[in-house]
């Protein structure tokens, strides 16, 4: 069970962690092009995240705390306490900031278009702070191979 378990936590951080870095490179792409591209881009992005990344940060989760159990881990430990903390920021921008952000964009492209500079402030917004949050869960994995603390 140990290996079935190690394969599924394995396989739903590759995607969510490489499908992260994928789009937050493609934003920064769509942002050099701007006006519909980018509305276009961000509204993607955010119909994806809810349908994908969020079940596999979940799938991750129940896998994560199966093997903690399954291996004699602790969730005390230094690196699951960690990965926990990098898996609860991403969390918390998952449900609260980004649809803030998507629903301020929407506004600000109703009222002025898409081409309108708050577009672009809004966008610069979300970039930089899915950069970190990229940042911050590629470390999750460094510490989820290097444990320290073991």
């Amino acid at each position: 069970m140990y290996e079935l378990l190690l394969a599924v936590h394995i396989l739903a951080a590759v995607l969510w962690v490489g499908g992260g870095v994928t789009v937050n490179i493609l934003g920064w792409l769509a942002r050099k092009e701007g006006g519909e591209r980018l509305v276009s881009f961000s509204r993607q992005a955010n119909w994806l995240a809810p349908r994908f990344y969020a079940p596999l940060a979940l799938i991750l989760l129940v896998a994560g705390f199966l093997l903690v159990d399954e291996a004699g881990y602790e969730l005390g430990d230094l690196f699951i306490s960690l990965a926990l903390l990098g898996w609860l920021i991403s969390f918390v921008l998952g449900m609260a900031f980004y649809p803030s952000q998507q629903r301020k964009l929407e506004a600000a492209v109703a009222q002025d278009g898409t081409d309108a500079p708050a577009v672009g402030q809004v966008v610069d917004r979300v970039l930089q702070v899915n950069a970190a949050e990229q940042l911050i869960l590629l470390l999750v994995v460094i510490d989820m191979a290097v444990k320290p603390g073991l």
